[in-house]
C-alpha cells in the first residue's frame, strides 16, 4: 500500500510546475506563520525543500516571528544506525552539500527543536506521515529525550483515506497543507 500511495503522491509532484511549488509554498507559510505564533519564540525545525516539497524556508524572514530560531535536520550515522541532528540555521549561513545532496548549514551548532516541520509525501488526518521511505523521521523522533511538537507539511491533494499507519511509525501533532490546518491528537500542546 504504501509503495503505491509513494508513487502517486511523487507522480502528482512531478506534474506541478514551479509557480504552482510556489503558489501551494506560499499558502502553506502563510497558515505555518498563523500557528507558529501560538508558541512561545522557540527552535523551529525547519526542512530545505528537495523534490517539489513545499518551501516554507520564508516563514524565517517574517516579523510576526521575531526570535524564534531555526535549524535544518542533518543526516548523521551512530553505531545503533542512522539519524537526524538539527543544525543551528540562518538565511546568510554559508551552505554544503549534506547526504541526498539537500543543502545542510557549513557550520554546525547543534540544537533541539521544540517544534519539528516534518515534510509529507502523503499523509492521513490521523496523523500518519508518508516519506521516502527510509525512516529518518520515525526513526530519529522515537529516541528524543523530548519530543518536539510535529507539523505534517503536505500538499491537500496527497491526503489519503485509508490510515497506512505501522505501529514504528511516529504520528504527527498537526498537519498543514494549502487548505487547512489539521489537528491530529488530543496530546499535542
Amino acid at each position: 500500500m504504501k509503495k503505491s500511495l509513494r508513487q502517486t503522491a511523487m507522480a502528482y509532484r512531478n506534474r506541478l510546475q514551479p509557480e504552482e511549488i510556489n503558489s501551494l509554498s506560499q499558502e502553506i507559510s502563510a497558515s505555518l506563520i498563523t500557528l507558529l505564533q501560538t508558541f512561545q519564540p522557540c527552535t523551529v525545525g525547519l526542512f530545505y525543500p528537495t523534490r517539489g516539497e513545499p518551501n516554507v524556508l520564508a516563514i524565517m524572514n517574517n516579523l510576526a516571528l521575531k526570535g524564534f530560531r531555526w535549524a535544518l535536520p542533518v543526516c548523521c550515522e551512530s553505531p545503533t544506525g542512522p539519524f537526524l541532528k538539527f543544525a543551528q540555521f540562518a538565511p546568510d549561513m554559508e551552505m554544503e552539500l549534506g547526504r541526498y545532496n539537500i543543502p545542510v548549514p557549513k557550520s554546525k551548532s547543534w540544537v533541539q527543536p521544540e517544534v519539528l516541520l516534518v515534510p509529507c509525501l502523503a499523509f492521513h488526518r490521523a496523523g500518519a506521515r508518508l516519506g521516502y521511505g527510509a525512516g529518518w523521521y520515525d526513526r530519529t523522533l522515537s529516541q528524543m529525550p523530548a519530543k518536539p511538537v510535529t507539523v505534517g507539511v503536505a500538499y491537500a491533494i496527497t491526503e489519503t483515506k485509508d490510515n497506512f499507519s505501522e505501529q514504528h511509525d511516529e504520528l504527527l501533532d498537526y498537519l498543514l497543507t494549502e487548505r487547512e490546518f489539521i489537528f491530529t491528537r488530543s496530546g499535542a500542546s
